[in-house]
């Protein structure tokens, strides 16, 4: 059976490490995968998800080494950038597949960032993204073109709903699900939701998650006197009956690939308000199924009239089940894995061969 080790450099619970889960979920029984990152809280989430796992004190070259020794991958499917570049220092003794979940401002100027990952590119057999503005943007664009191709993230629809009716939620009128970190710009959110309350005082939010800068968004809220206004659960396991029990999903990021946030909320209808970043733009028809724009005063009317004006928001919630029908075709997402997967796999068999000595 082929074995693909997944590569992740963070040692928490987010996006991409959902995605990762959700592909080992796909191809269990099919494909023998494990999960490699620096040990850290995501060993809790991967222990409930029944994901196999292999923790790292620090990841570093010398640590894949001992991996890659023991555990013997066919494949490395490396999940940011820093997993890619030290993961494309044993191209000569596996394949290695890099994964950009995320488009970085680093990314698109020469840095040391992007110098390092275009150094490493051809070490690469293939490079997903989950955005074509992670392609487009990214400062050497024409050599990434050549040897990637864009694999939009889709989730199981009937997991979410099953998860989403497990208890009732009071209603909120916001949702925020994700990261508090510069990425998500929570400041920036929790600015906002004080000028809607301003609109509507009664309006009431509820924050998902953890991160860094939580402790920042919580004292934000004190000033802006909106504790009776915003709730603050920490990390869920199951976050998806507040997402159900929510009128819109409000999100303020600077930077955002294909987020699964959003497809989450899509999946129970939940229209989203956001600001007009890289993957986002391609997933929202602004006006249609949500909103999304640069502005302060705009998002602040966009989530106001969702709060108030039932018709518009059933309009948008209607439309939003219909693009996630689209959207979310995970045989599609799993025929496009297994493609790459089987040729870097045949690919692997074949050099093998080559190195088996024939008799005298």
């Amino acid at each position: 059976m082929m074995r693909v080790l997944h590569l992740l450099s963070s040692n928490s619970f987010s996006g991409a490490e959902n995605v990762v889960c959700q592909i080992m979920r796909l191809f269990r029984g099919e494909i023998d995968m494990v999960y490699c990152s620096p040990d850290g809280p995501i060993k809790v989430t991967l222990q409930q998800k029944k994901i196999k796992y292999i923790p790292l004190e620090r990841l570093t070259t010398g640590q894949l080494n001992k991996v890659i020794h023991e555990y013997k991958p066919d494949i490395i499917h490396a999940h940011d950038v820093r997993a890619s570049v030290i993961a494309s220092q044993y191209s000569k003794k596996v394949m290695i597949i890099s994964h950009l979940h995320c488009r970085f401002v680093e990314m698109s100027k020469i840095t040391v960032k992007s110098l390092l990952y275009q150094l490493c590119l051809a070490k690469f057999s293939h490079v997903f993204t989950v955005s074509n503005s992670i392609r487009s943007e990214y400062v050497f664009s024409k050599a990434l073109m050549q040897k990637s191709s864009v694999l939009y993230n889709a989730i199981d629809e009937k997991v979410i709903k099953k998860m989403a009716e497990h208890e009732e939620i009071v209603r909120y009128d916001g949702v925020f699900l994700g990261r508090f970190s510069w990425q998500k710009n929570p400041q920036r959110l929790i600015k906002i939701i004080g000028e809607i309350v301003k609109k509507l005082p009664d309006a009431r939010f509820v924050l998902i998650g953890k991160g860094s800068l939580l402790g920042e968004a919580k004292e934000l809220t004190k000033k802006l006197n909106l504790q009776d206004n915003i709730t603050f659960t920490g990390y869920l396991s199951n976050p998806f009956p507040y997402l159900r029990a929510s009128r819109f999903m409000l999100m303020t990021s600077r930077l955002e690939g294909t987020p699964m946030c959003i497809l989450e909320a899509m999946t129970l209808g939940i229209p989203v308000v956001s600001t007009g970043v890289d993957g986002i733009k391609e997933l929202i028809q602004n006006g249609v199924d949500g909103f999304y724009t640069d502005e302060d005063a705009e998002l602040v009317e966009y989530a106001c009239q969702l709060i108030v004006n039932d018709r518009l928001r059933h309009r948008l919630s209607q439309n939003v089940l219909e693009k996630s029908r689209a959207i979310n075709n995970l045989v599609n997402y799993k025929k496009k894995l297994r493609k790459v997967y089987q040729s870097q796999a045949f690919l692997v068999l074949r050099e093998r061969k080559s190195m088996v000595r024939p008799l005298d």
